[in-house]
């Protein structure tokens, strides 16, 4: 996307141009981030990660969390024995 002039208002405020904000999927009441770095105000979307979809839907396999990552991950877990592989 190529750079957009935008006015700095006498409250501080900022229009941000219509393609920027459909570019970046913002609607009104979007959560943004704001920080500075090297010279620049650098504006980004905050994304939140909702899980409330996720929650309570688990089934308790008897594995342990490091047990379930190992697994996850397709590394053999050593405290079971076997064939443990680098």
């Amino acid at each position: 996307m190529k750079p957009m002039d935008v006015t700095l208002a006498e409250r501080g405020q900022i229009v941000i141009p219509k393609e920027a904000r459909e570019a970046m999927g913002l609607k009104p009441g979007a959560k943004l981030q704001i920080r500075m770095a090297d010279g620049r105000l650098l504006i980004e979307k905050k994304v939140a990660l909702d899980l409330s979809r996720w929650v309570g839907k688990a089934i308790d396999d008897g594995l342990t969390t490091n047990e379930a990552l190992s697994e996850l991950r397709g590394r053999p877990v050593p405290w079971q024995g076997g064939d443990a592989k680098p």
